[in-house]
């Protein structure tokens, strides 16, 4: 992993869209996403313009995966998605992580309510 801070892209518009994911793991998996998402699947996804706020543990659920993934817009989204998805870092791990999962499709998308009601701003940079 590179020790640079990570620009996030813009996401303070009304027309912005989070999506929150949550991921049914097989049992004592967690752990092992975790490392991959955040040794592979991070800074890759970030490089093709998404925004990743951050991942979670559900406390009371040692086999769930919870995060969330960001875009400026819908029309956005569907081309990140692609560029990603067709790229070599997820070709190259894609089974590893779908070997951790039970369940992916758990996903909402949110967009704020009205302007402000959302995150007022990501920061411009996560630490490295």
């Amino acid at each position: 992993m590179t020790t640079r801070a990570r620009r996030f892209p813009p996401m303070d518009s009304h027309d912005a869209i989070l999506e929150l994911r949550q991921y049914t793991l097989k049992p004592g998996q967690r752990d092992t996403l975790f490392e991959l998402f955040e040794r592979e699947f991070l800074e890759s996804q970030e490089a093709v313009g998404m925004s990743i706020p951050g991942q979670f543990r559900d406390l009371d659920r040692p086999d769930r995966f919870v995060w969330l993934r960001g875009f400026p817009d819908l029309h956005t989204r569907k081309a990140r998605l692609e560029a990603f998805y067709g790229g070599p870092i997820w070709k190259a791990h894609r089974q590893a992580a779908n070997e951790t999962m039970l369940d992916s499709s758990n996903v909402l998308f949110l967009k704020p309510a009205r302007p402000g009601s959302g995150f007022a701003k990501l920061p411009a940079e996560r630490p490295a």
